[in-house]
């Protein structure tokens, strides 16, 4: 089962073996020989750079903590092999889905429409591809004047797979332009060259000063076409900055891959990839059942208990996946065949499963606390240990929802409770959980930072994969990395190209005048209460990451200026974005969530804004008692 969370198409079967061997498997009607093999060669180059990042990481922690040195090269070989993982990643990505696009008002349109959408969603890439290409070498250049280090080798070693990448973007684009019909295209080109005109009509205006209105309203008109035309969203992300620039000329257009080269120069990126790989690692081997299985065996009996369950179930799984849409997938497949024997609404399951999902941002390892750390001040370990009293609270709210409407519903029992197969199903999950452990462990005994507990999680889950559990085999070992390496390059992407759009609200001043406007007029209270309203509401538009990449360097130092503590807004941020990306009827997550569980859309509607009720009322819990953030943070030290 796939961790996008944005995939539109299941992988297919192909027929050529040496595609079988790299997983290449893209649908018959695109068999393409020469691009098949090219996605084959990228994405082993891409695996293969992530376990050897994986390696090097883990090697230099384990000689720190014994000998007490490091490797001195360590750090230069992770910049060079995250380049890798995300400019290569990333295509390989987008050609194997529909690449982290809102794909809903494209999927309800059909023939010349549909087409005319996509062609515009397409060509809105390639725009970008090419305008990020013709400035290219100047950025080039001034990385190669460059070394790194320790390496002491040319900086353009690092920045060169950006340009590869981007190629790789145009190529796998036109292949997937090549699949609409030639009057749709011509329509799409035509508007295209509207827009162009009237972006180039803008930037004469500000030039010569008769246009004094700030430059972000056309820009968001702009962004809206890219959002309905499927648009993936770390390329909407990175328009929206270079068009500002482009209108404004603020800042020289070789910021464009400056900008989505430095903004993932942060370490602690670097984990993304290796939480990802160790829950991919606990899905394919099936050391993730083990612990849904063991919550079933406590709790499946009670009346209700299969939903408790899988609340229960997301709580725990979530700390070893570090992603959203692996604990969709995950608890959703093993969950679904028990919930239907014990006759349970698949609405009922589907909405506690989004709303579970919900919950479980803010759990450690959590993806989105790594990149809200990447973007503010806040520590990743510090909002780590701070996500799981708050994950709590909304956890009990999800079971006290649940248990209320078993009431009226008569939902059945589980299978009767078992002491003796409740406790024997513990010890085949004691390994898994063994992954939070190592991670927040390391991080609160001060062993190793977030990237470094994360190279030990994958190293420690492989290990017990092969030798406790006896269920990695080869293929499916690189099933899982192939997996992990893809949708980390195409995340990672979408750090690196939302810094654009960041630099341009910072130029523009947008976070300054907010500060200015609200500091002496709004209380704490009734700050985070609009907070959060606002972060659902761009969470369901924009999806939880792209939305803390915008909304948290804007509103983090609002918050601090009104004395809130700047973990809770953390923590508040994760938690809205979150319920945002699950709540319908507009949040993407919510639609998966269906499409795995097989649920009607619109009866399923209507149980989750029960739960989501109840989500939110535990959010109020959070931010009236902001001790539930900070204590455990505080108590070690780490706030």
């Amino acid at each position: 089962m796939s961790t996008n969370a944005f995939a539109s198409h299941a992988d297919e079967a192909i027929v050529e073996p040496v595609l079988e061997t790299a997983g290449i498997d893209v649908p018959q009607h695109r068999l393409r020989l020469p691009l098949d093999l090219l996605a084959a060669a990228v994405e082993i180059f891409v695996v293969v750079a992530l376990i050897i990042n994986i390696i090097v990481t883990f090697s230099n922690t384990m000689l720190r903590y014994v000998l007490g040195q490091d490797l001195p090269w360590a750090a230069d070989a992770s910049t060079l092999l995250l380049s890798i993982i995300t400019f290569l990643g990333a295509p390989a990505f987008m050609r194997r889905t529909s690449g982290m696009a809102y794909m809903a008002v494209v999927d309800q349109m059909s023939g010349i429409r549909k087409d005319v959408l996509r062609s515009c969603g397409y060509l809105f890439v390639i725009a970008l591809c090419v305008l990020s290409l013709c400035v290219f070498p100047g950025f080039f250049a001034a990385q190669v004047r460059q070394v790194l280090p320790v390496l002491q080798i040319s900086q353009g070693s690092v920045a060169i797979w950006l340009g590869i990448g981007l190629v790789l973007t145009i190529i796998y684009t036109l292949e997937k332009l090549s699949d609409v019909s030639w009057t749709a295209l011509a329509i799409a080109i035509g508007v295209g060259a509207v827009l162009v005109g009237s972006i180039l009509l803008l930037r004469s205006g500000y030039y010569s000063g008769a246009v004094e209105f700030d430059p972000f309203l056309p820009i968001v008109v702009f962004l809206a076409l890219a959002f309905v035309a499927g648009t993936p969203i770390p390329f909407i992300l990175a328009s929206g900055g270079a068009l500002y620039f482009i209108m404004t000329g603020d800042a020289p257009l070789v910021a464009i891959p400056a900008a989505f080269q430095y903004g993932i120069s942060s370490f602690v990126l670097l984990a993304i990839p290796f939480f990802m790989a160790a829950g991919s690692l606990m899905d394919v081997t099936g050391m993730a059942r083990r612990l849904i299985d063991m919550v079933q065996e406590w709790v499946g009996h009670w009346k209700g208990g299969l939903l408790i369950a899988e609340i229960l179930a997301t709580y725990v799984f979530s700390g070893v996946s570090g992603s959203k849409a692996a604990d969709i997938a995950t608890v959703g497949s093993v969950m679904k065949a028990p919930m239907r024997e014990r006759n349970y609404p698949s609405t009922e399951f589907v909405a506690v499963l989004a709303a579970s999902a919900a919950m479980a941002e803010t759990i450690p390892p959590s993806v989105a606390m790594l990149i809200l750390g990447s973007v503010t001040s806040l520590s990743v370990g510090a909002l780590f240990v701070a996500g799981f009293l708050p994950a709590a609270i909304l956890a009990i709210a999800l079971i006290i929802a649940v248990v209320l409407r078993g009431r009226t519903r008569g939902w059945p029992a589980g299978v009767p409770f078992n002491l003796r197969r409740a406790v024997g199903s513990v010890p085949p999950a004691l390994p898994a959980l063994g992954v939070p452990v190592i991670v927040i462990g390391g991080l609160v005994g001060g062993v190793a930072s977030p990237t470094e507990s994360s190279s030990f999680a994958v190293v420690y889950g492989l290990l017990a994969a092969l030798f406790f559990y006896r269920s990695a085999g080869f293929s499916s070992c690189w099933r899982a990395m192939r997996e992990a390496a893809l949708v980390a390059g195409m995340v990672l992407l979408m750090v690196g190209m939302a810094n654009l759009m960041v630099q341009a609200i910072v130029v523009d001043g947008l976070g300054a005048t907010m500060v200015s406007l609200f500091s002496n007029t709004v209380s704490p209270t009734v700050f985070l209460f609009v907070s959060v309203a606002a972060l659902i509401v761009i969470g369901f538009v924009l999806e939880g990451f792209p939305a803390i990449l915008i909304s948290a360097p804007i509103l983090l130092p609002l918050a601090v200026k009104l004395g809130v503590d700047p973990l809770q807004f953390g923590i508040l941020i994760i938690m809205a974005t979150g319920i945002g990306v699950m709540m319908p009827p507009v949040g993407i997550g919510f639609y998966i969530a269906c499409t795995i569980g097989e649920a009607p859309i619109n009866a399923t509607m209507r149980s989750s804004m029960y739960y989501n009720a109840f989500l939110l009322a535990g959010v109020v819990v959070v931010i009236l008692f902001p001790q539930i953030t900070t204590w455990l943070p505080s108590m070690f030290g780490m706030q």
